[in-house]
């Protein structure tokens, strides 16, 4: 529940602190008085996007609010009972938010907000007027939350899983690719039946047939000049030789140039004989040739892919090799984690079809509450409709649930954002939770979350008066046992019958404006409700007051 409300330079205001208690508080004051501006406060605390300009007091650069909390235990932001919600509004810069003073984004904080704080008035777009929470206020009423939240986190483990299968199936499928990509790589390589320093060798013979004419001719005339010439190396040679073992036979100093020649004689001969075979390897062969080219276009090919030698080529192969005996596709898990999910959307669907029997169960009986609760807090001939559609199972359910109103005789049912105004809102708002209570007292008193839980009416009783606004007290006192409950109010029947009540009061002192708030008890609190009364305060009216006060 709210302890504190701190408003600094916000409209008018300039530095505000307002108490407030658990159970039922009021607010009240003359018209213009600012209470509308304290709501506002509480409204901006909620909302996630505040043109700042439109709020900052005059003559300053930053408003700030500050709601001081007491969780009635620990909570998530630290070890004592008390949080502390503050957001600075700056004309000239984005705008903070705070919890505890530990730094929030303006949707986190708004989001944790809403849950502590509920706004019902004029201009407010309330959790009752988004038909995506009618779901969340009928299953409460329905007394079934329990069940929709453990529907909800078996479709969360669902969901889940299908992300887990989704992502099992995508590694399952790429390992596939994986392996195949690997066998087809490796069969490849294998089939090309590579050998190093083969490229190599190719080259060398590609080059030798390519210019094989130029090379026979060369050939031959090496041969001619060698052998077969009456004037070639052999022959000379051979002369040469005779005529140094002519020479040796007068002179011993000839041997080992004799030795010589006759040494290059034997290679002359020798050559003569490798001359001869290799000219007759040089003939034109185009098949050669083109095999040749393939080949080498072959390993070409493997090289862009696999390295740039065929060593490189073989190693990947080898590599490819041992990954594809280390990738491992078990398919096992894929099936157990199907069966499950084909077992748990059963119980989903079970689950859904039991959530809706009841919700479809307890619609009539609702409503019909709904209606003489409305009844009761002033609606003269009130339609409340509980539309329930069936959908696709998916959060919450299986059912599309919105609530249509009217609160004119004869007028058809529409939805609540079309018709509701914003008295009608905080009326409707206000028999809900009545409802509510008739249906899951037993549960609001165990949760503390509930008690800590601020509900606020605004403009509840506009177009109101007497016996109903008897009735709006009683109600919103019943409510103050299970919330705190803060009302902002011109009706004396209402502010009676709060346990806490704050007078607000507009003061204009040395041409300022100040917003003052004052807690009443005794005779000041008898005078305001004597003056709420009757305008003025008067023996009368003070009797009155007395008499209203009483009766509490």
């Amino acid at each position: 529940m709210i302890e504190e409300l701190i408003i600094r330079n916000f409209a008018i205001i300039d530095n505000l602190k307002i108490p407030l208690s658990k159970g039922f508080n009021v607010l009240t004051g003359e018209t213009g008085a600012g209470k509308s501006i304290i709501v506002d406060a509480l409204s901006v605390i909620l909302k996630e996007k505040v043109q700042a300009i439109d709020f900052v007091k005059h003559g300053t650069k930053e408003a700030q609010i500050e709601v001081i909390i007491n969780e009635n235990g620990k909570n998530n932001f630290s070890e004592d009972e008390v949080i502390i919600l503050k957001k600075i509004l700056s004309i000239h810069g984005k705008t903070k938010t705070y919890i505890n003073d530990s730094a929030f984004t303006v949707h986190e904080f708004s989001r944790i907000a809403s849950k502590i704080i509920n706004i019902h008035g004029q201009h407010e777009h309330t959790h009752l007027l988004k038909k995506e929470n009618h779901i969340l206020f009928y299953d409460t009423i329905a007394n079934i939350r329990e069940k929709v939240d453990r529907f909800n986190q078996l479709f969360n483990s669902i969901q889940t899983l299908k992300e887990e299968l989704e992502e099992l199936k995508s590694d399952i499928l790429s390992k596939k690719q994986k392996i195949e990509l690997l066998k087809y790589q490796i069969e490849e390589i294998k089939n090309a039946s590579l050998k190093e320093g083969e490229e190599e060798e190719l080259t060398e013979q590609r080059e030798i047939l390519k210019n094989a004419l130029k090379l026979k001719e060369l050939a031959e005339i090496s041969f001619s000049l060698l052998y077969e010439d009456k004037d070639s190396v052999h022959s000379r040679l051979a002369k040469i030789l005779n005529f140094l073992k002519e020479l040796l036979r007068f002179d011993s100093r000839a041997e080992e140039i004799k030795n010589l020649i006759e040494s290059a004689y034997t290679q002359s001969e020798e050559a003569v004989y490798i001359l001869r075979k290799l000219k007759e390897t040089y003939e034109s062969d185009p098949i050669s040739l083109e095999k040749i080219e393939e080949r080498l276009a072959l390993i070409n090919k493997l090289k862009m892919k696999y390295g740039s030698t065929i060593k490189e080529i073989i190693e990947y192969s080898q590599k490819a090799e041992k990954e594809l005996n280390d990738i491992s596709v078990s398919e096992e898990i894929l099936k157990t984690k199907e069966a499950k999910l084909e077992k748990l959307s059963e119980q989903l669907t079970f689950y859904a079809n039991e959530i809706s029997l009841n919700r479809k169960s307890k619609k009539e009986i609702i409503e019909r509450e709904i209606i003489n609760e409305l009844k009761f807090l002033g609606f003269v001939n009130p339609q409340f409709e509980i539309r329930i559609i069936e959908k696709d199972i998916s959060l919450n359910g299986k059912d599309d649930i919105e609530f249509y109103f009217s609160s004119n005789p004869g007028e058809p049912s529409k939805p609540l954002n079309k018709v509701a105004s914003g008295g009608e809102l905080s009326r409707l708002m206000l028999a809900l939770k009545c409802v509510e209570l008739k249906f899951i007292k037993d549960q609001i008193e165990s949760s503390e979350h509930s008690k800590s839980m601020t509900l606020i009416f605004d403009e509840i009783d506009a177009g109101i008066g007497g016996t109903v606004a008897e009735n709006i007290g009683r109600r919103l006192k019943e409510l103050s046992s299970y919330y705190q409950v803060l009302c902002v109010t011109h009706l004396p029947q209402i502010a009676a019958q709060a346990q806490h009540h704050l007078k607000v009061e507009k003061i204009i002192s040395e041409n300022k404006t100040l917003v003052k708030v004052e807690v009443l008890d005794g005779t000041k609190r008898k005078e305001e409700i004597a003056r709420m009364l009757s305008g003025r305060i008067t023996e009368s009216s003070l009797v009155h007051a007395e008499e209203l006060l009483t009766d509490r």
